[in-house]
Parts: C-alpha cells; structure tokens; sequence
C-alpha cells in the first residue's frame, strides 16, 4: 500500500496536494502495482494522472476535492485526444485523467469532489419556461478561462473499473470513458447541481464491453450516455458497442438517457431496471445532435426493458435531430415503460433518413398535468404519439390513461409520412378529455 500522507499531502482542506498525491501514483505503477490509499481528510488536488495497474482507493472520511485554482490543472493540449467546448464554456481540464493505462480501479467509499462551485455562475440566468432545465441553468462564471471540463476522464484505456464512489460538484461531465474497453462500473453516487449545465453523470463514448450497474444519479444534465464521437481519438472506428447498464435511479433536468452525438456507431446495448424520479425525457435516440458532427451516429440494436417514471416529461423520443443527418435509427426495442408524464412520445426522422425497426410494448402511462406553466399553448405538444418519417413501427399492449385537461392536447396519435405502422388490438389509445 501505498498512503498519499507518507508522501507529504495533508488532509487540512488548504494544502494543494497535487505533487505528493501524483508521486504516491507514480510510485504505486513503477514498483509493479498495488493500491493508492487516500485515508479520512480533505485533500485539495490539482488533476492527477493515472497510471497502469494501481488501485486508487477512497477510505470512508476522505475526500479529494478540486482546486479552485486553474492554473493547477493540465493544459488543453496536455494528450491528443482532449477536447473543450467554447460553446458550452468548459475547457480541457479534469481531476483525475488516465490516458492510455490499463488496469486501473477508482474505489471508494470515499468523495470525490469537483468543487464546481469555484468556476460556476453564482446564480442561473432567467430562460423562458421549458420542460428541459426547469430550474435554470448555470455554466462558466470566466467566460475566458471558461471551467474544467469531464472531473473523471479515461480515454482509450482497459480494463477500468469504478465502484462504490461518491461523486459530486463535477463541473462538467462527472465520467467520461472515452475510446475504452472492458469498462465497469457500480456503485457510484453522483450528485451535481440541478442548474449545472453539461453536467452529466456518465458518458460511454465509443466505448466497447462496459458494465454500469447500481448507481444513483441526480445531475443537472443527462444522467447517462451513449456516443460515438471518434474525431479527438486515435482509433477512428467510432464504434460504441456491448453495453450493458442496470439497477440505476436517474434523477436529472435533461434526459435521464442520451443516445447519440458523433459520426460513429452506437450498437447492442441493453439498458434494464431503472428508475427515473425526474426527467425532461427518458430516453433520447438521437442521430445528429449539431452541425458539428452533421451526419450523424448510426444506432441500433438497442434493448431497453423495465421502466418505471415520475416527474417526466417526454417518455420516448427517437428522431434523426439535424437536418443534415444520413445516419440510420434501427433495431430498437423497448418493453416495459410504467409510470407518469407530462408531455408526449416522438418517433421522427427527416427527408434524408427515416428511423426504422421499432418496437414499443408493454406501455402503461398516464398523462398528468403538467407542473411546468408554458408561456404559450402553442408550446405544449398536441399529441401524445407523434410519427413522421418512420417505418416498420409496432405499439404492442401500449395503453395511456389521461388525468390532463390542458386544452392544448388535440389527440392521442398523429401519423405523418409513415409505411408499416402497426398498432395491435391490445393497445388502449384514448383520446384526451379535453376532446
């Protein structure tokens, strides 16, 4: 074992800890491996680098918090695969960083704390009534230096595994594994800001054989993610496939699940047994996010089964997104979604690519008022299932109940340009109460 306070760091709250703690790691890897103990006290730390076979592990009373200083941080250009964002005001800074290590585990039960508070705005600027950020949303308050970026960053590694952490006050994305392989996660309990933007629980970008399983997230941007955006990696296959993720509880104020963004391809994963306490939506599958990567990331294969939800907007949206989008929706199957919301299901694609292959069963939904007060009827939706430019679509055992009078609600179903739509006779569409 190897114990960071016998190379000089101390626990007081003040001291930066950076040199003594990374030593620790250093010579934790170059004797062979072993295990980085972290024991009870606040260790303030600039970002520290992770290295082969080594085990940083958090005992119960410790914390490892992120300066408020960002000069103690890597520079952008610190490894080739970093990236930053201008237009969402964070820079390439992270707490803790494994580029290209293998074997490497984060355990806790310790905190890890990105001290999002010190690179923050105190106080989220006004934005017209939405369902998505309903609390707001707070990002850089140095519009030059902007923030830190994802607090846990792997990029193209192996075998890597978190567990039993607690996460919290990251200033951007709280996990990001980033080109990796044979990943797993549990037991991790990431708490953000409400009002945080882009701060997500845990991104899976062009990632193959991850596990996530018993976490508990409540963050102010999407709790988890699918990507495949390959553009800053060295392997540009862009392939995100084989995952598996279970037994969570996502409470967020953008999509409790975001599948897509990237050029890449997004395959054979199986998302089961979550529960979702507050959502703008619950799942998005999304080819082209932005301009930025304008043809979008192929999905498919994708099996998503026992959900239950509240405070939910949007239960279900699968839509090609930006106009510019070529890449393919398929294969995708999601059975057993109970619960309440307050908006509506959209399958949509556009006139370059329709979403194809999707099977919704075992629905069991009622729409409930809705608690966020729009400017204008106009911005509700007007049906609860809304296709356009979709094909091969089957509703089976998909029954809606309402308790929603808004008058905004024109019906239950709209089909647009559609081919293969097939709703069986065990599905209980009714039309709102307000018709």
């Amino acid at each position: 074992m190897f114990i960071i306070t016998d190379f000089g760091a101390k626990g007081d709250g003040q001291t930066i800890n950076t040199a003594s703690i990374q030593q620790a790691i250093d010579t934790c890897s170059q004797s062979g491996g072993g295990t980085v103990i972290v024991p009870a006290g606040l260790f303030i730390t600039g970002t520290l680098w992770l290295r082969d076979n080594i085990e940083l592990h958090l005992c119960n009373g410790a914390t490892l918090r992120g300066s408020s200083n960002l000069e103690d941080y890597n520079r952008d250009d610190a490894f080739p695969q970093n990236m930053r964002s201008e237009q969402e005001q964070w820079n390439g800074a992270h707490l803790l960083l494994g580029v290209e290590v293998s074997n490497v585990t984060i355990s806790g039960p310790g905190c890890i704390d990105g001290n999002c508070e010190a690179f923050f705005e105190p106080v989220p600027k006004p934005r017209k009534p939405s369902f998505g950020w309903s609390h707001g949303m707070r990002v850089a308050k140095d519009k030059e230096r902007l923030r830190p970026g994802q607090m846990i960053m792997f990029s193209e590694c192996r075998d890597i595994r978190l567990h039993d952490l607690d996460l919290r006050n990251s200033c951007c994305w709280t996990c990001l594994f980033h080109g990796c392989q044979d990943v797993f996660v549990s037991g991790l309990k990431i708490r953000n800001p409400i009002d945080g933007g882009n701060t997500d629980g845990i991104d899976i970008d062009c990632c193959r054989r991850v596990i996530v399983r018993d976490c508990n997230i409540r963050t102010g941007d999407d709790g988890i993610t699918l990507r495949g955006s390959f553009r800053t990696l060295k392997d540009k296959s862009g392939i995100c496939e084989d995952v598996a993720i279970t037994n969570c509880i996502i409470d967020t104020s953008v999509c409790a699940f975001r599948i897509g963004v990237g050029e890449g391809c997004i395959r054979n994963a199986a998302i089961s047994n979550i529960v979702i306490t507050r959502a703008c939506t619950g799942f998005l599958l999304q080819s082209a996010y932005s301009a930025i990567a304008p043809r979008g990331v192929d999905i498919s294969e994708i099996a998503i089964s026992n959900i239950q939800a509240r405070n939910l907007a949007y239960p279900v949206r699968i839509i090609s997104g930006y106009p510019t989008a070529t890449a393919q929706i398929s294969q995708i199957r999601i059975n057993g979604f109970y619960g309440q919301c307050h908006a509506n299901c959209e399958l949509r694609g556009n006139e370059q690519t329709r979403p194809h292959d999707i099977r919704l069963s075992n629905f069991d939904l009622t729409v409930v008022p809705s608690p966020i007060v729009l400017e204008s009827a106009e911005d509700y939706p007007k049906y609860f299932l809304e296709l356009d430019r979709v094909d091969a679509v089957t509703l089976d055992n998909f029954n809606l109940r309402w308790q929603e009078q808004n008058p905004a609600w024109q019906g239950t179903l709209r089909q647009g340009d559609t081919s293969a739509v097939l709703i069986r006779p065990n599905c209980t569409l009714n039309d709102p109460p307000s018709r």
